[in-house]
């Protein structure tokens, strides 16, 4: 069945992030526990589009005051070059521009478990500025950050050298008196991050500071157990005049909030959706407003452009998004869409562009005017991935293990594939981590239906297993395997009809632990959460909002519709309690072998007719149903309870 999503961005001052986590995600999420770099591994740091009257790059401390409030907690920022997180969940650290930094590591202080303390931490410049001679001004930083459930990250004002001390994840943001939250959008969003590291953000703090003779600024953390914050490059400035600055810019080929990586010929329409964001920053109105995008190939070649683009601004008293032209306001935001005609196979980047009278080619403010997306088009492979595809991309990694015990045997990884014209699946690729696999492990491909599993508050195993419509045989990955970093897995070819929408889900066992598997986790373009998910043992399905590194590789072949496509088995119930129906669905000799998630055989047997099996002696767990007719072989799962 078929899943609907629409493009929702969510302002967060000059940030857009997609929604990336199941609400009632609990398990504490390290996402970088093997971070890998590709491309150049110079930090892409955004040019200043701005003179800034005081700033701060980290390279001199004494810039900055570092304490906390002694009545809740002992956790202090720091400051310095080569700094890392040191908790138990780590995430990367910011790409800086010089190596300095400041970092609140609240995860380290928080211990495996987790802290209870309300922690209260700052971060203060240690000599006033002069603002007096300004009547519009801004802060501008860069930073990195990653979302737990109980926490905010504020900027303080102060005009006389004294701040409140007392804030808590519970206080509200305050602009009257100079209290501005940073991240409304993620924070306490278990999960979410920035998307880009680092992410540059702008806080207008004119209402505070604007006209004052002395004006202090303070990073205020204040959470309990929460992952980290890092901040660089700070500057105090003047509000330009005239600043559009272009936000995102995004390709989907299904006119979804979905980037695919690499996407089949076989699943383009007549047109690619285009789309993005630009954000009004400047003291200004804007007038005439608009966007250009250029595709080109990998020679640099255009291949196609549009500037017939349609502007909306979301309505809140609507709550829907209006059409809108004319004049753009200060701090206004307006979403961008278009269309341009299907590409041939090949690997292209497209670059959008957004001017206006005031912030045009040339203008002291452009720096900030552009957004590029890269893609590739394919015979037949199809990713969420881009890895490969992207110039810079930002890589992990996910697998047994991710999530402490709980995720050592039986965890799952699932991407999501949109099927508008429908595929022959010949074969899934899974991209593994060479430094953190070893040999030994196990797993198993499924192909499964969104059905229930989108649409329940909570999935068990049971439900997975209801949901799978096709199986790959059991694999055991050798270090043949791991040296070529990747993994092809044969599938039985069963068509995939238009319409359709499948998971496709990677179950892995690890010899609980002793042989981890870790798939590539590709980080560089902020997802709708459903573009990947997990599913860990006896607790429940979560939205990752990445793209995992589980490829199909599609086919014109085939004509089974995968709802129709018969096994050589009926296998009931499932789950079971130890007595199994095995009903033939087809007249030939059939060998069945039942191991367990080991590979241990615990039964053998040849049928040829309508059998029941008691397998009450099992102990209760998943075991996998191998069959086979002498020409193919299937494998279905069966959870004894």
């Amino acid at each position: 069945m078929k899943q609907i999503f629409t493009l929702f961005f969510a302002l967060c001052l000059t940030i857009f992030s997609f929604g990336q986590t199941n609400e009632n995600l609990t398990v504490k999420r390290s996402a970088y526990q093997a971070p890998i770099q590709t491309g150049s591994a110079d930090a892409v740091i955004t040019p200043r589009s701005i003179d800034c009257i005081w700033e701060s790059d980290f390279s001199n401390s004494s810039d900055w005051v570092i304490d906390h409030d002694a009545a809740d907690c002992s956790l202090d920022w720091e400051i310095g070059s080569g700094l890392e997180c040191e908790g138990f969940y780590p995430i990367t650290t910011i790409e800086s521009a010089n190596g300095s930094y400041a970092m609140l590591d609240s995860d380290e202080y928080g211990g495996e478990e987790g802290g209870t303390e309300v922690e209260d931490s700052w971060l203060t410049m240690a000599n006033a500025a002069d603002l007096s001679n300004y009547d519009n001004v801004i802060v501008e930083f860069d930073t990195w950050y990653r979302s737990y459930n109980s926490e905010k990250c504020f900027l303080v004002v102060s005009t006389d050298g004294t701040f409140p001390e007392d804030l808590t994840p519970d206080s509200d943001a305050d602009p009257a008196n100079g209290i501005y939250e940073i991240f409304p959008g993620i924070s306490g969003d278990a999960g979410a991050d920035l998307g880009d590291n680092p992410s540059t953000v702008r806080i207008n703090i004119t209402e505070a500071a604007a006209g004052q003779s002395q004006v202090w600024i303070r990073f205020n953390w204040t959470g309990t157990w929460g992952y980290a914050w890092f901040i660089d490059r700070v500057c105090i400035a003047e509000q330009p005049n005239d600043d559009i600055e272009m936000s995102y810019g995004a390709v989907s080929f299904n006119n979804t909030a979905y980037e695919y990586g690499r996407t089949p010929v076989s699943q383009l329409g007549t047109d690619i959706s285009v789309s993005c964001a630009a954000y009004n920053f400047g003291v200004n109105a804007q007038d005439n407003v608009s966007v250009n995008m250029v595709i080109t190939d990998a020679d640099g070649y255009e291949v196609a452009s549009t500037d017939n683009f349609t502007a909306e601004e979301y309505n809140d008293g609507l709550e829907d998004y209006v059409e809108v032209s004319g004049s753009m306001d200060n701090d206004a935001v307006w979403y961008f869409n278009g269309s341009v005609p299907s590409l041939p196979v090949g690997n292209y980047q497209a670059t959008f562009t957004v001017s206006s009278d005031g912030d045009m080619d040339g203008a002291d403010s452009f720096v900030n005017n552009t957004a590029v997306r890269e893609f590739a088009i394919t015979e037949s492979v199809y990713s969420t991935d881009g890895i490969g595809v992207y110039s810079n991309s930002s890589i992990g990694s996910l697998g047994t293990g991710s999530f402490g015990t709980e995720s050592d045997d039986g965890f799952m990884m699932f991407n999501y594939y949109d099927m508008p014209n429908g595929s022959n699946i010949e074969a899934v690729e899974i991209l593994l981590d060479q430094n953190n696999t070893t040999p030994g492990g196990e797993f198993v491909v499924h192909l499964l239906d969104t059905n229930q599993l989108f649409s329940s508050q909570t999935v068990t195993s049971q439900m997975i297993a209801a949901q799978v419509k096709q199986s790959s045989d059991f694999y055991l990955i050798t270090q043949s395997d791991i040296d070529n970093g990747s993994i092809t897995v044969q599938m039985p070819g069963a068509w995939l009809p238009a319409g359709s929408a499948y998971l496709v889900g990677v179950e892995m066992y690890s010899e609980s632990g002793q042989n981890p598997i870790r798939i590539l986790d590709d980080e560089t373009v902020p997802q709708p959460g459903s573009m990947s998910m997990i599913y860990i043992v006896a607790d429940n399905l979560y939205t990752n909002g990445e793209a995992f590194g589980i490829r199909l590789i599609t086919g014109s072949g085939g004509n089974a519709n995968l709802e129709e496509a018969d096994n050589h088995l009926s296998i009931y119930p499932n789950p079971t309690n130890g007595i199994v129906n095995i009903n033939m669905n087809e007249n030939s000799d059939i060998s069945i072998i039942i191991s367990d998630v080991l590979g241990k055989i615990v039964k053998e047997k040849i049928i040829n007719s309508n059998t029941t099996l008691d397998l009450s002696n099992l102990e209760k767990g998943v075991y996998f149903i191998e069959s086979s007719n002498g020409e193919n072989t299937q494998t279905q799962q069966l959870i004894v309870e």
